[in-house]
């Protein structure tokens, strides 16, 4: 059992519901923004710092990057 809230989509700040549309149309799944949404800046520091520049920046191409999270994602039988 989760011992944090998924908060939906009516209870999240409003700059958070274009990040949940977009999880949802793309991953079908945004439960990663309902719970994160208890932690606010928590989430923005995910996105906007870890996830964007160990994806999107750096010295390995994003080419390179998007091949290796395939592979890993494979390799320990993630269904996305």
């Amino acid at each position: 059992m989760c011992a944090m809230k998924r908060l939906t989509r009516e209870e999240l700040p409003s700059d958070l519901t274009g990040l949940y549309d977009e999880c949802l149309r793309e991953a079908g799944d945004a439960r990663l923004i309902e719970v994160g949404a208890n932690a606010p800046e928590l989430l923005d520091w995910y996105f906007n710092s870890f996830y964007k520049r160990v994806f999107y920046e750096g010295r390995v191409d994003v080419r390179t990057k998007e091949l290796l999270r395939l592979k890993l994602s494979k390799t320990h039988g993630c269904f996305l």
